[in-house]
């Protein structure tokens, strides 16, 4: 991790969704003054400069903007080591389970001198966290957690398998991966596969997964049990998908779902 910077922060950049929120949620939000472009929680930051992607974030953009501080992903090394050469501090974060949200809120409240929110923020987190495991069912439902597919079809798709972060999830709110014995984070699967696989519940995070079109899509293995008793449902939330302080909420949903009344026929769009 880098070196970090003390109160004096003024002028913060953030270079993913994860760190924006992680700012955010320590109370330093009107310190943002430039996002990735995929950064949008909260609201006041879809009208930042925007300075990149997580693959391609932008140092000149970034430099322009003379933050004090650039919250960064630990796979973003490179420049990150190119912002400290310029004499821009960054704070680079490993953010791929719910211990890594835990220590970037503490990171982040100590370079922003909020640590009293960021122990606000992850006692939020805990108290989710046990309400959810408190729910946890005996036989818990088998659930299958999509996070790509082609548009208006179930090819090209790809699943949440052992060691993702909505494996993680999955396991708190009392549900089992329908994947669990396969070996990829994020297999690619056949119909054949989907169709092994048996899930009871189906949630369909694709940014392809449109709401109007989801029924339909899914009706096509009308053998699934997901589909049988419509508990098909299309997230459309990148919370169930990256680390971050939303994770209450994350967790309130899909605590919900898998423990929810069973409801009719259909396609949910949450």
């Amino acid at each position: 991790m880098n070196a970090e910077v003390q109160s004096s922060v003024r002028r913060v950049v953030t270079l993913t969704p994860s760190a924006t929120e992680l700012v955010a949620a320590v109370g330093a939000a009107d310190l943002i003054v430039g996002v990735d472009r995929f950064s949008t929680h909260p609201a006041s930051v879809r009208d930042l400069p925007k300075v990149g992607d997580f693959l391609h974030p932008s140092f000149e953009a970034i430099v322009a903007l003379a933050p004090d501080l650039v919250v960064a992903d630990e796979v973003q090394a490179e420049v990150a080591r190119g912002l400290n050469a310029a004499g821009i501090r960054t704070l680079a974060l490993s953010m791929h389970t719910i211990a890594d949200v835990r220590a970037g809120l503490t990171a982040v409240g100590r370079a922003l001198d909020r640590e009293a929110a960021a122990h606000a923020a992850q006692a939020e987190i805990e108290r989710a966290l046990a309400s959810a495991r408190s729910r946890a069912q005996t036989r818990p439902p088998r659930v299958l957690g999509v996070v790509d597919r082609e548009l208006g079809g179930l090819g090209n798709l790809v699943a949440a398998g052992p060691g993702s972060y909505l494996d993680e999830l999955l396991g708190v709110v009392g549900a089992e991966n329908a994947l669990a014995d396969y070996r990829v984070r994020y297999p690619r699967l056949s119909a054949e596969q989907i169709l092994r696989a048996q899930p009871e519940i189906i949630l369909d995070l694709a940014p392809a997964a449109a709401p109007e079109s989801g029924r339909d899509d899914w009706n096509r293995l009308p053998e699934l049990p997901a589909v049988q008793h419509g508990r098909v449902y299309v997230l459309q939330d990148g919370i169930y998908l990256a680390p971050g302080p939303r994770i209450g909420q994350a967790i309130e949903r899909l605590s919900a779902i898998v423990h929810g009344s069973e409801p009719g026929p259909g396609t949910r769009i949450e």
